[in-house]
């Protein structure tokens, strides 16, 4: 099968990651999109992003009734902190049978190159790229221009989504500041921040 794989803190999911994930599906004709949160990532300290397993919550209850959309919590099992190039080469050697492309935002391409050892990532998946308001979609010709790569090597299909601007770290400051979140992320995951005071002061 060709799986997406997005992966992010969803600290927390929104309404923005769903729809991003739903047209990259669609649009890049993927069979499922496979959520992973990151356990420990590398550029925030462990003490600064929600419990692992209150995220994985989040996502379960966001993805619920989706066939295609799964949740994978591989990176707790690997060692700290998480890479995309060493889940990657997990993933590959659990399911050698399936066709693997990682979901970037146009934001995070120019990036890659500073990565940990982005041309593993490259070789081992494809790219499904999205927009992101102001921000221009580099081509696989660029991105493979600043990884130092013939163009060949980059696999990269550019998908057509919604501009939708929402971030997680606004609506935990939204959150905090006791205003409201409906429709920005779904019914039952604002219930289970609620329920369990995430994010409020």
């Amino acid at each position: 099968m060709r799986i997406g794989i997005f992966g992010g803190t969803f600290d927390p999911v929104h309404t923005g990651h769903l729809i991003l994930a739903e047209q990259c599906r669609d649009q890049a004709l993927l069979n499922e999109v496979w959520f992973l949160p990151s356990y420990h990532p590398p550029h925030k300290a462990a003490n600064a992003i929600t419990r692992f397993e209150q995220r994985c919550d989040m996502l379960e209850l966001a993805t619920a009734g989706h066939l295609a959309f799964r949740l994978e919590r591989l990176e707790k099992e690997l060692p700290p902190p998480s890479y995309t190039a060493e889940t990657l080469a997990e993933l590959r050697r659990r399911h050698p049978q399936h066709e693997f492309h990682l979901i970037m935002g146009a934001d995070q391409l120019p990036d890659l190159p500073s990565w940990y050892e982005p041309r593993r990532i490259i070789e081992q998946a494809g790219l499904v790229a999205a927009p992101r308001a102001g921000v221009p979609l580099w081509s696989a010709e660029q991105l493979a221009e600043a990884l130092g790569l013939e163009a060949k090597m980059v696999r990269m299909q550019q998908v057509a989504c919604p501009l939708i601007e929402i971030a997680s770290r606004d609506l935990r400051r939204a959150i905090a500041e006791g205003r409201s979140v409906r429709y920005l992320v779904p019914r039952a995951v604002e219930e289970y921040m609620h329920e369990r005071k995430l994010y409020a002061r």
